[in-house]
């Protein structure tokens, strides 16, 4: 099996007709002839690559000053990875946070391998398929895309073919592809509190599917090793009668079938939260030929109840005095507790416990939700 591995940094962002291109350090990884360790031969070698993504729509606040045009190599070279992929529609959402992420000095990390869409005809290689996942540093925004290869223009002279991915290059020694389905995530982690309710954030978007063509949301759990159904959603993607079909597992989740349908919105509402509510919870689109997924951590979090044994102590030499804390009711269970001592004057006894109790209760709270 052949993979692309992205690795890298946002490095330029370049001006195109209509919008701003990114441009990606890349590397083509391939599975090894040898098993790995033990003396055996490399698992995958490496190859240096090149991701453009083409005509991403442009804010009125980058001057287009700022861009700087990408120019492929002046000689095409059949061994160079140069991968050119048209954003026009469907469009990405938060392409602004792709642009300004080399600005942030944030890291943008893609992987992409070869994709075989669903049902496709046994055997045939045109158009060929790769499907990529990009993360921005620090969240913000997550991708998943399936490209398709776009047809040549030959009339010139017969195409360049790739040496690695054999596929046929432009004449200036790129790989021509289009975004055709994406399915994406503007938060990768959210914490929501015990008994709450949370919302996962999950779309997509696509070319204008053909008539008839059905539309498949699957939610799924997964936790410590085992994992569970959630919710599915099967519907056309046109009015219907019948309308969609819903299937839902874990009680108070709900996903607006109709935001799903008209607007590509898949998020996920879940209501009453339970600690066995938290984990990895996996968001897949399907539609036609494509299928893509996003993966959302799920952090359930209770701020403890902090009490302390006595309201008011006399110190007396002679007698020793003892003062205890409890902390109840909180989640997750690894919590750190702390005891200070401040200051305090005979004439303000009262305060100087409200004072102690108080940094006890919020130490311990910011520890549960910052963590």
């Amino acid at each position: 099996m052949l993979e692309i591995l992205l690795f890298g940094y946002l490095i330029t962002c370049v001006s195109g007709q209509g919008g701003a291109d990114v441009v990606l350090s890349c590397s083509l990884v391939e599975e090894g002839s040898g098993m790995g360790g033990m003396g055996g031969g490399a698992l995958f070698s490496r190859t240096p690559a090149t991701l453009v993504l083409r005509d991403l729509a442009v804010t009125p606040d980058l001057s287009p000053d700022t861009l700087t045009p990408f120019n492929p190599p002046a000689v095409p070279d059949p061994d160079n990875i140069i991968l050119e992929a048209k954003v026009e529609s469907p469009e990405i959402p938060e392409a602004d946070l792709l642009l300004h992420a080399d600005c942030n000095e944030q890291e943008v990390t893609c992987e992409i391998s070869r994709y075989f869409p669903r049902n496709a005809k046994e055997g045939s290689t045109e158009p060929a398929y790769f499907i990529g996942s990009l993360q921005i540093e620090g969240g913000g925004l997550s991708l998943t895309l399936v490209l398709q290869t776009l047809p040549l223009d030959q009339s010139d002279r017969p195409a360049l073919m790739q040496s690695k991915l054999e596929l046929p290059l432009s004449q200036s020694g790129t790989l021509l592809t289009e975004v055709v389905f994406l399915v994406f995530s503007r938060s990768e982690s959210h914490s929501a509190p015990l008994g709450g309710m949370a919302l996962l954030d999950c779309g997509f978007r696509q070319q204008a599917p053909p008539p008839g063509r059905e539309l498949g949301l699957e939610w799924r759990l997964q936790h410590r090793g085992s994992g569970r159904k959630v919710l599915e959603i099967r519907a056309g993607q046109t009015e219907t009668e019948e309308g969609p079909a819903v299937h839902v597992e874990r009680e108070g989740s709900s996903v607006d079938a109709a935001l799903l349908v008209g607007q590509g919105n898949a998020s996920l509402t879940l209501a009453r939260l339970k600690v066995s509510d938290e984990g990895t919870y996996i968001c897949t689109v399907s539609t036609g030929l494509y299928q893509a997924q996003q993966v959302i951590q799920l952090h359930v979090t209770q701020p403890p109840h902090v009490s302390l044994s006595e309201e008011k102590l006399v110190f007396r030499d002679e007698l020793p005095q003892k003062l205890s804390c409890h902390c109840k009711n909180y989640y997750p269970l690894d919590v750190q507790m702390e005891w200070f001592s401040v200051s305090s004057t005979d004439s303000e006894p009262d305060s100087y416990w409200m004072v102690l109790g108080f940094l006890v209760i919020t130490i311990l709270f910011f520890y549960q939700v910052m963590k």
